[in-house]
Parts: structure tokens; sequence; C-alpha cells
């Protein structure tokens, strides 16, 4: 195994390190901004940067100025979800996801057709390809989303047909092209399901409440999440692992990671969200680290390198929580990593890069510089420590009001 060369395309350090830990050598294609972030993992070697490693000709085209093509490696991969399609194209049999496979995983009218075809509960939807299209459709409420994009980008929700109007208005007039994806509105509590799955079968799940559904939390309210302790709700774990089991088979995703979102009704009967064939964003691995003591960049590497899964979970007896770390415009300087890891229960902080270029009227007003997760004796305690942590980084990194001279 030691010898197996892996063709990583899109720029993900945590999978070159966990690829490495098993033995393989890594070449990674990257873009040029992403080279100062390579530190030790990767020599100059064993770098190809490419204009934009989601598209193909880009990458085809790095590779032949570096002397490579994809047969000469032996996996051809990526575990970034804006790139899984383009790796299944360069990688071909080399890929462990096939296109068909890929594109199930990225584009969302086909999962919901996969999906629904499977007879598990999902949204309606229809495809709008022009923004006339919206104006014919004939429901009250619903959301409207880009086919490929993920974390709720590009996303636009109505609740009148006011509402709707405009948004078809706005897009007319918008460089953005369609199409798109239009769906009736769900109720309900949305959860997410990380997991992994090796020959067909779920293996492991984790099963996360938000702590405001993404949808509204675009709107000003917290992003993150809480586990639900598996030895607390077993019910609970036991219908997530037979879920998402379905949709797997639905979506024909047999070996990796996967993130799926799901939206509890108050009967208890899950929607279909999404899915994803990817790690969660923010520090929702560690996470899963720290509440279940799994790697999920190291069961995907497992899968990659077509190795067996690693050791069963073993839960931590406390709950954890993650949470995105909000600054409200301008910034007067946030509180440093190490200030925020001695607040109560933090357990792991990481920055996020701030926005390239100065702060301009399209820079988007909220910010989140860092991510952490948070310790508690059970989920109520996971929770109030969360939010206390939210509200006072908010309060430290804000702007103090400016006082008129008297």
């Amino acid at each position: 195994m030691a010898d197996r060369h892996v063709l990583l395309i899109g720029w993900r350090p945590d999978a070159v390190a966990a690829l490495r830990r098993l033995g393989a050598e890594v070449t990674c294609v990257l873009a040029a901004h992403e080279l100062d972030a390579r530190g030790d993992l990767l020599d100059d070697a064993h770098t190809v940067v490419a204009r934009d490693p989601c598209a193909t000709e880009p990458t085809l085209a790095a590779l032949e100025r570096h002397g490579l093509s994809a047969d000469r490696f032996d996996v051809v991969t990526s575990q970034f979800e804006y790139s899984l399609v383009n790796a299944a194209v360069v990688g071909g049999p080399r890929s462990p996801a096939g296109i068909r496979q890929a594109l199930l995983l990225r584009d969302k009218e086909l999962q919901k057709r996969r999906v629904r075809a499977a007879r598990l509960p999902v949204a309606d939807s229809a495809q709008v390809t022009r923004p006339a299209d919206l104006l014919a459709l004939d429901r009250p409420r619903g959301v409207l989303k880009p086919l490929d994009l993920s974390t709720g980008r590009g996303m636009r929700t109505w609740s009148s047909d006011a509402e709707r109007i405009r948004i078809a208005e706005t897009l007319a007039g918008s460089p953005t092209p369609g199409p798109w994806l239009a769906e009736s509105w769900v109720d309900g509590e949305e959860l997410h399901v990380d997991g992994v799955v090796r020959h067909g079968e779920v293996r492991f799940v984790s099963v996360g409440r938000y702590l405001q559904n993404p949808l509204a939390a675009q709107r000003g309210g917290l992003r993150g999440s809480l586990a639900e302790h598996p030895e607390r709700r077993r019910g609970l774990y036991d219908h997530a692992r037979e879920f998402a089991g379905r949709v797997m088979s639905a979506l024909d995703h047999r070996d990796g990671v996967f993130h799926l979102e799901v939206y509890e009704q108050a009967d208890g009967r899950w929607v279909f969200g999404e899915c994803g064939g990817r790690l969660g964003g923010g520090s929702l691995d560690v996470l899963v680290r720290l509440q279940h003591g799994v790697d999920l960049h190291e069961e995907w590497a497992r899968a990659v390198l077509a190795l067996p899964p690693g050791p069963p979970a073993v839960p931590a007896a406390t709950t954890f929580g993650h949470v995105f770390l909000a600054a409200d415009g301008p910034e007067r300087g946030r509180p440093a990593d190490a200030e925020i890891a001695a607040r109560d229960g933090v357990r792991h902080v990481a920055s996020q890069p701030p926005p390239a270029g100065p702060l301009s009227s399209t820079t988007p007003a909220r910010r989140f510089p860092a991510t952490a997760v948070v310790e508690g004796k059970d989920t109520a305690h996971a929770d109030d420590r969360v939010r206390a942590l939210a509200t006072w980084f908010s309060g430290r990194c804000a702007t103090p009001t400016r006082k008129e001279p008297s």
C-alpha cells in the first residue's frame, strides 16, 4: 500500500494528511492562491497548479504541463464537493466513483428524482430554466436554489406570491444563469446525518440537530449544531442508519463518507433534504471525532484506498456541539484563538480565512472568522455553552457605537 499513488483534485489538507498516514503518495491539483497553505504537506514535485481544479480542461492542461496524466496514478479522487465530478471525468476507471455516481452526489434535481423513486419522503420540486418559469409556479411558499451549490449559497425563499414574483424579477436582471430548482417549503427541524458507507452498507452514523435551520440562520441566526448522543437516542440512531442506507442505495453511493440533511416532522417522519458525498463543513469533523471516536477523514481515505474500515465508534460520555463564530459588520479586532479556547467547554478552535481584499458594499455583513467545538455534560449543557460562546465572541468583535460630541 505504501506505493499507491493518488491524484487528489482540489486542495484539502486533512485529506492529504489522511492519505499519507495510510501510506499513499499524494499529488494534489490546486489553485494558485492555495500554494501558500501547503505548509510541509506537499512539495513542488507533488503540486499541480490549475486555473480551476473544479473544471476538466484546466486540470488536464495543468497535468500535461507537468508531464503527468491520470493513468500515471493508481487512484484519482477528490474530497472537495465542487471537484467530485471533475475527478470522476479525469480519473475514469481510476476514480472510486463513476461520473453518474458523482453527479448524483452533486445535482439536487437528480438527487430528488432518485430519492423520490425510492419512495422516500421528499419535497415537491420543479426545474426552473428561466426566471419566467418561476412566475408560472403555483406554490404559496417555497425555496429556489442552484442545482449544484452547497451550504445554502444562492438560495432564495418566498412565503407569498408577491415574494415569488419579486425573486423572478430579480433573477431576470441578474447575470446568474439558470437552471435552478424550485421546491415546496418543508416544515420541521433540520437534522444532519454524517456517516460512512462501505460496499453499500452504512457502517457508522452521527446525528446532529442544527441550532437553527440553515435557511433561517442565513438571515442572522446561529450556524452550528449539537450532536444527538447515540446511547441516549438509540431509536433515533436506528432510524438514521436505516434512512441513510436507503438514501445511499438510491444515490448509488457505495463507498466513502456522506453528509445527509433531513427535516424531522412533528410525527417523527423524516423528509429528505439533500446529500453530499463529503464531510460536513466548519468543525463538524472534529465534533464527530470527539463525540464518537471516528475520524471521518481517515474513513474517507480508507474507502479511497480500498482499505478496511477503521475501529468501531466509542462514544464519549459527554455531548458536543459546534458553531460558526460570527462577526457582524466591520471588526474592531476579534479574540485570539487561545482566548476562545479558554472559554467554558471549548475543546477545539479553528480560524477561518478572512475575506480577500478590502471590505466593500458587496462584502457580506456577517462573516465567520472562526469555528469552535464545545463540550457539555449533556445536550442542554452543551447548548448553553455554545450559545454563550457565540454571544461573547460576537460582542467582542462588534464595533463600538460612536458617541457624538456634546
